[in-house]
Order: structure tokens, then sequence, then C-alpha cells
């Protein structure tokens, strides 16, 4: 649908013009400016735009139409200012150049990485109701120790605290239907238009409003208030009905709970896609009395089983609005005392937590999460890394400016004479300060805007939060560079307005050492920074590729993974014979070697468990992760035995257990062939030990081994993996296709590989690792540039020097080693400052990796070595230029 709301562009820019200018002329200047940027975002795109308005509104400001006589002195000293910084810029190009490409580089890297973590640490800040919004979590405690913690609570949490405190003003709750089942939506009842869908909820009335959704169709007051109801994403508008008005329409609802639910829902609303700076992520909302039509257990009605049940399971994502005042401890009371009061195993209990939605996101990740939530660990690596990025290009510039003293010796000199005072001239060097921050600054804009796409690879953010659509954040950076430019501009604006002018003018001067030992201090920090960023980006580089290279214990080569079809409206009644009819026409193919089914995909977090001990007694369990599979689970993977057998079919083995050699450990077994025919108790029956196999990296290398107890069974099994013995995978897949779509008619053919689904385990860190490696090259760049510039002016200081040099006969090589030495000689001060600190940095941030590289020589001397080698290259090229020069001409220039 078109938007009819008005292009608006940026409010900081308007009161930018409005602060300065006379109100009639900025009328005039927003209204030309206004049109132009209306043309913009049709021809070239919003963000271009929005740079270009800023442009437009500096520009418009005009010194003849300021407000008051204040403003006008303030800027005619900025004018003079202005002038004497554009004649020392061109005096000094290459320093000028440089300082404004290392400050640019700067700003860009320092704007991605600001916009990527505040994006991260404002998740669900777009909800008008998200200071009010309240998720309650529920922790089971086994003798006060904390089993695991989840997102879900049981039914009635919601209704009762409204009900019963007046400080909860609202709630709803949700209910992840696709994140237990597999569902199916099709646009008939002869399932050839049919999707796998994943963002499906079922959700209470006040859950639109509350979630702060925009309906685009449908009336707020009345979507989701009967039962069969379904509101939809703009998005599955699109892919459903092409975008034609979905309201009245119907679709079907199919998913695999127990025998299948089958459930003809209509559309009554459309809303505007979730915004995905949310913890929660869902293109369907179903009415929840639609819940209520569902067969469920024979002991209860499906109301009692959704609604009122105390004792029922953690299914469900409850929200509480409550009032500013609101008291949470009696709260959570009540509700941890009517959750308590029907849990029958001793020792253990429930503990309520309300947790704010908008802390969500930036909070460890728990159980039942629909997003995996933000590492505040990097977020705050990446932000310390901007800013040594923004430290560096700073430090480049008082390098370059202190070292570039003899330059501006004389103008100072001639200044002072000329009645100029320190006061005056300390403005004009933090005037320059500043200015160039600004420059720089507005050309970093610049290169951020343009890399803004490959940026958006390694550190996406919606295109809401894109920088240019954000002025508060603007605002913010330029504090940040006015703040920085006067902290940089500080020193070098004391030593060069502190030269006396009768010594200056005399040229005594040249001999003065002022400012060197600041000056190798400020190298020796930048070759410190750009040794602990080397370090760490080896170590992150390492890590990741150890995660992903590593052995798992497994092979997940070559396996198709297809989820169990969710529409079984158009399939035999007993899923056992469409099942072995799969798996007899895919054995079939040469194409294909194995087949097995699972409830728990490898790569996957470990969902259920159970404690299993040797006898009944309490004390001696322990809790292991349970899966189910059918027989040839293990063989399908390569997943070795230590001991024993694997199952032979699930009637027979319906009371047999597989243990991996963790869980034998744990029930104090000697050895895995001891566990061999012993009976075991899993909580609720004995079962016998047939098997024992080896560990194996069930989820990742991110998580330790746990013990694990493998049962077999032909029912609820939610994966149908096949391993392809290779050849035309194109043609494979076309077979398999065939036999799917003639077992399961109905479904749609959804597929993804094994190995592929275990490396997205790895994806936060491969970006990371991404986003630092880019960011740390930038800097290391940025630092050689400065070591780079400041070489060329020392070595033109020491021209004399190294003409006399060889006239006396020193060879060019010795001339090169001799001016080299000072810099080497700080960077291995660097080196043994920084070496330990970034090695103490990358200890703790690998002690988080229960399986990790070891910090080896790599580790140890190839940060030292690298900037040992950057340094020599940056210096050298332009040392080795003068050692070459005739010694005639050297001397000439003093």
């Amino acid at each position: 649908m078109q938007s009819n709301e008005p292009i608006a562009p940026s409010k900081f820019a308007e009161w930018l013009v409005k602060l300065f200018c006379r109100k009639s002329y900025a009328e005039e200047v927003l209204g030309d400016i206004h049109e132009v940027y209306c043309w913009r975002v049709e021809e070239r795109g919003k963000s271009i735009a929005t740079f270009f308005y800023f442009l437009d509104a500096f520009s418009a400001l005009r010194l003849i139409r300021i407000q008051n006589k204040t403003t006008v002195k303030l800027n005619f000293l900025a004018m003079i200012s202005l002038k004497v910084t554009l004649r020392s810029f061109k005096r000094n190009k290459f320093q000028t150049a440089t300082n404004l490409f290392g400050l640019a580089c700067g700003f860009m890297v320092f704007l991605a990485i600001f916009q990527y973590v505040s994006f991260e640490k404002n998740y669900d800040n777009f909800n008008q109701h998200a200071a009010d919004l309240y998720r309650v979590n529920s922790t089971l405690l086994k003798d006060n120790t904390t089993v695991f913690e989840t997102a879900e609570s049981v039914p009635p949490v919601g209704r009762s605290a409204y009900e019963l405190f007046p400080q909860v003003v609202d709630y709803f709750k949700l209910y992840n239907t696709s994140g237990d089942n597999n569902c199916v939506i099709s646009l008939d009842e002869s399932g050839r238009n049919s999707f796998n869908e994943n963002g499906i909820m079922h959700a209470t009335q006040h859950a639109p409003s509350l979630l702060d959704l925009n309906l685009i169709e449908g009336n707020p007051a009345y979507v989701l208030d009967q039962p069969n109801e379904v509101i939809i994403s703009q998005s599955l508008q699109r892919k459903y009905f092409q975008g034609a008005s979905a309201m009245g329409k119907t679709i079907i609802y199919d998913d695999d709970d127990g025998d299948g639910n089958h459930e003809v829902l209509t559309v009554t609303g459309v809303f505007e896609d979730y915004p995905g700076d949310s913890h929660l992520a869902f293109d369907m909302l179903i009415s929840f009395q639609t819940l209520y039509t569902r067969d469920v257990r024979r002991d209860m009605t499906a109301k009692f089983r959704y609604e009122e049940d105390w004792g029922g399971s953690n299914d469900f994502l409850t929200y509480l609005k409550l009032t500013p005042a609101a008291d949470q401890a009696s709260i959570v009371s009540m509700l941890e005392t009517n959750i308590n009061e029907l849990v029958t195993y001793p020792g253990y209990s429930f503990k309520i937590g309300l947790k704010p939605i908008q802390q969500i996101h930036t909070s460890a990740t728990i159980r039942e999460e629909l997003k995996a939530g933000a590492d505040l660990e990097k977020l705050n690596i990446l932000l310390i890394l901007g800013v040594f990025v923004l430290v560096l290009a700073w430090v480049n510039f008082i390098n370059l400016t202190t070292a570039t003293a003899l330059g501006r010796a004389k103008e100072t000199g001639m200044r002072k004479v000329l009645g100029g005072t320190r006061k005056q001239l300390v403005w004009q060097f933090l005037f320059e300060s500043v200015f160039i921050g600004f420059l720089s600054f507005m050309l970093g804009l610049v290169f951020f805007n343009l890399a803004f796409p490959y940026f958006n690879d390694f550190l996406p953010v919606s295109e809401k939060w894109h920088l240019f659509n954000n002025p508060e954040a603007i605002i913010i950076v330029g504090g940040i560079v006015l703040l920085s430019g006067l902290l940089a501009g500080v020193y070098p604006a004391l030593v060069l307005s502190g030269f006396k002018p009768v010594t200056v003018l005399k040229g005594v001067f040249k001999t003065s050492t002022n400012g060197l030992v600041v000056r190798k201090g400020l190298v020796i920090l930048q070759a410190s920074i750009s040794v602990f960023l080397i370090t760490g980006l080896l170590a992150i580089v390492k890590q990741v590729d150890y995660m992903i290279n590593n052995d798992l214990g497994m092979d997940p080569e070559q396996v198709l993974v297809i989820a169990e079809p969710g529409n079984l409206n158009m399939m035999p009644d007993d899923d056992r014979d469409y099942k072995t009819l799969f798996k007899s026409l895919l054995t079939e193919k040469s194409a294909v070697r194995n087949y097995a089914v699972t409830d728990a995909l490898p790569g996957s977090n470990l969902r259920k468990g159970k404690d299993i001990n040797l006898t009944e007694v309490e004390e001696n369990e322990i809790e292991a992760r349970a899966i189910y599979v059918e027989f040839d689970y293990f063989d399908l993977l390569d997943i070795p035995f230590v001991a024993g057998r694997d199952f032979r079919n699930a009637l027979s083995d319906e009371k047999s257990a597989i243990l991996n050699e963790s869980a034998v450990a744990a029930l104090g077994l000697a050895n895995a062939e001891d566990a061999i025919d012993k009976r075991i108790y899993d909580g609720n029956e004995w079962v016998n030990v047939v098997g024992v196999i080896s560990d194996y990296h069930h989820t990742n290398l991110k998580n330790a081994v746990v013990p694990m107890i493998v049962s077999t069974r032909s029912r609820g099994l939610d994966y149908h993996m096949i391993k392809l013995a290779g050849g035309d995978l194109r043609q494979n897949l076309a077979e398999i296709e065939t036999i799917f779509n003639q077992v399961f008619p109905g479904n749609p053919f959804d597929y993804f590989f094994l190995d592929a689904h275990f490396i997205q385990n790895y994806e936060q860190e491969g970006r990371f690792g991404r986003s630092f490696g880019f960011f740390a090259i930038i800097a290391i760049l940025i630092a050689s540039i400065g070591l780079y510039s400041l070489s060329s002016f020392i070595t033109v200081s020491r021209s004399k020097e190294i003409g006399i040099r060889k006239v006396l006969g020193a060879k060019a090589s010795s001339i090169v080693n001799h001016l080299n030495r000072d810099f080497l000689i700080l960077v291995l001060l660097a080196s043994v400052v920084a070496t330990p600190l970034s090695l103490w940095a990358v200890e703790n941030w690998l002690a988080s990796f229960p399986y990790r590289i070891s910090v080896g020589l790599v580790l140890i001397l190839g940060p030292s070595l690298s900037i040992l080698l950057i340094s020599l290259a940056s210096v050298s090229i332009k040392t080795i230029a003068a050692s070459k020069v005739n010694p005639i001409r050297l001397l000439q220039r003093e």
C-alpha cells in the first residue's frame, strides 16, 4: 500500500536554521530546501536526501541574516579564525589531508559501531507501552538451586494477576504455536497452495494493542475476540493474496500436535510487519479462543488446559502492564504461592520473575526465547574498539600538529609581536582542531553512508535505525566530535601558543625538544592499541575457525533435513505407516545412504530433560538431557558405540535406553561396559541400558557435553534426516521431492542441510569476528598512515643531519637504521606494555568457551612482530628516500 504520510526531513537541521536565521528568512530557506529534499527522496532515496538536506541547511546560514549582535561578534571572530585556518590548511596540504582522512575513517568506524550498539540496546523501545510491560519468567528450583529459567509460564498467571492486583492494568498471553509444532497454512482444502510457517502464535485479545501493532486493515477493538480469527502481516498478505485485501478471506491451519489440528481461520486484520528490533518475532496471530475448541486429554477441557491449569506446563509467554508504582514483590509472591501449591515433587519449586521487556534482548538468553539475545560483552568490546579507532585518529592529529610546530613558530611569534595574546592564539588553535574535526565528521558521514550496505552485512540494523534517520544520534555523535576535538586540540594549542617570540624570530627555537616526550608517549599509545587489536583479531579468528572446523564426534555432512509434515489431514490416521513408506521408498534410491527420525535435531538446544538414577533415591539422581530417535540415528551420523548396541526397533526397545559417556560417569559407573544391562530409573519408569555412545557435541562447541539419555519411539518425532550418498545434488533433491509429495500430500517440500544448520550456531561469533577484523584493520591503517606522516616530518626536520652524515661517508643503510632506531625502540616498548594486557583480555574472553584454542606463540609474538614490520615499512619509505638525496640539496634546505 502507498503511504499518504508527508515526507518529513530532519528536525535537527530545521532547528539549526531557525536558531541562527531570522524568522522570515528561515521560513523561506526551509521551504526551498524541503522541496529539493522531497525531490531527492523520490529520485535517490531517503538516506541520500537526508544527507544533502543537512548540507543545504548548513549552507543556508548567512552572517548578514543572523539574529543578534552577540551572534554577529561571535561569527565575526569565527570568520577570522576560519580564514586563518584555511590558510594554514593550504600551506600544510599533506598534513591536512592525512588528518582529514584518518579522522574521517575513525568517525566512520565509530558511527557504524555506535549505530549498531544503539540498535541492539534499544530493542522494543518503539512500543509505546514498553516502559510498563513486563514478561513473567519462570525458574525451576531444586533444593533452592536453579535447574533452568524459561521465558514461559503456566496458563492462569496473567489473568490472576490482572484480577487480583489493581496495579496490573492489563495483560496478554501468547502461545508459541509454530515453536512447539510444525505448522502448515493452506489457501484451500486441496493442499496445492500450502506453506510451512514459523511465525505463528495464538494471542489473547489485548495482544495487538499492547504489542503496539500498526493495523492496516481491521478494527483494533474487535480483532481476535472470537474463535477461528486471525490477523496476518503485510508480508503474508503479499505472499498469500498478492497484496490484495485479505479481510474476510479464509486460510486453513494444520499442525502435527497430537493427532493434528485442522482449523479454518478468517482473516480479520492485517498489520504492518513487526519491527526486527523486538525480542518477539511473528507474522500471524490467531485468536487465543481458538485453542478452546481443540481436543485435549480426556480428564480436562481445552479451556482448563490453556487458561486455568496452575499445575500445567510452562507453555505461555505472559506479559503484564503495570503502573509505575506497582508492588512487584506482592504480585510475584501471589503467583509463586499458587504455582507451588500444586508442585508434587519433593524439593522442587518455582520462582517467578518480572522482566522489563526493554531489558530482555540484552539479558542472558534463557529457554524458550524466540530470539537469541545480544551479547553485552561483545557489544562493549565493539564499543571499546570504536573508541580505540577514534583515539588513534586523534593521536595522529596531535602528533602531526606538534611535530610540525616549527612551521607555525614564526607565525606565532609575529602574531605575538603584533599584539596577539596567548588566549587569542589558544582560541585559534582550538578552532582549527574543532574545525578539522567537523570537516572530518562530515567526510566520515559520507564514508559511512557509502559503506552502509557493507556494514549492514555484519552489523545489521533496521532501515529506520540508519543514522541519517535518527537526528538524536547525530547530535550525540556531534557532541562527541566537539568534545574530542577540544580535548585533542588543548595540548597542541598550549604548545604552539607558548612559543616565545624573541626566541622564535632569532631561529633559536629549532634546537628545542619541546613536546618530544609527549609525542613519543603518543606513538607508544598508538603502537600499544595496534598490538592489542591485532591480538584480539587473531584470537577471534582462530577461535571461530576452531569451533566451525573442530571434530564434533559425529558427521553432519551430506545430511538433508526435512521437518515433520504439519498437515496430517490428508494422510492416513496411523503416522507409523507413512513414515515406514517414506523410508522404504527413499532407501530404494541409490542416492540415499540412510534415513532416521528424531525429535531433537543436532545443532539445536536440547529442550527435554530427565532425572535418571540407578535407584529411586532422589539424592543420587542426575539430570540428563533426553532425546527420542528411531533406529539408524547413530549410524546415519557416524556416532560410534563404546559398548553395547543400537536400537533394533521401537516396539522391542520401548523400555530400552542408550547413554553417552558423560551420563555413565555422572552415574558413578566404572566404565561403559559396566553400564550395559543396568536398569536405571528415568523419573517415570525403569529402563534397560542397551548401549553407550561416545560423547559428541549435539548442540555446538559453545556448550559443554552433558549427560544424555536416548530413547526410541515412533510418534512425536519432528525431523526426518536423510544421508545422501553423493552424485548430482539437483537430481537427488528432485527425486526426494517426488517421493515426499507422494507420501505427504498437502505439505510443502522445504529442507535444509545439517552442516549449514550447525554453522548457524556460530553466526553471532562470525559476525563479531568479521566486524572486529574489518575495524581493527582500519585502525591499524590509520596508525600506519600516522607513523608514515610523522616520519616524513621528522625526516625533513633532520635533513641537515642526514646531509652531514652523508658528507662524512655514512651509507644509506646506516642512515636508515639510525633514523628507524627511535621508532623501533618505541614499538618495542609498546609491545612490552600491550602484550600482557592483550593476552589477559583474550584469556578472559576465551574463558567463556568450554572448548577453546590455547594461547601459543602466534598470539604472543605475532602481533608485536606485525606492528614492528608495519612500523618499519611506514617509517623506512621516507627515510630511504631521504638517504638517497644529494647531501648538497639537503644542506641547502637549511
